[in-house]
């Protein structure tokens, strides 16, 4: 939680503060990586009959098909890949 309160994600709530979003979370633990804690949000959790996923709009679908990557890689002799932290 540390980590996510230094990068901006989050903020500590002042005992008794006013109302707003409180977003249930967990810790999950890999059975790889002991030792090493990994943080679950609930926004699907609802109180007074209404979760955070109710409030926010859905956007368009953009992840791309299966079949056109699969076709865009057929296109030149050499692909090249990345994956964005």
């Amino acid at each position: 939680m540390d980590n996510i309160i230094d990068k901006g994600y989050a903020q500590l709530a002042a005992p008794f503060s006013t109302p707003g979003w409180y977003v249930r979370h967990h810790g999950v633990y890999h059975p790889k990586k002991p030792g090493k804690i990994r943080v679950v949000f609930d926004c699907s959790s609802k109180y007074n009959g209404k979760s955070l996923n109710d409030q926010l709009l859905s956007g368009p679908d953009l992840t791309n098909s299966l079949v056109a990557v699969l076709t865009r890689f057929r296109q030149d002799r050499i692909a090249i890949t990345a994956d964005v932290e």
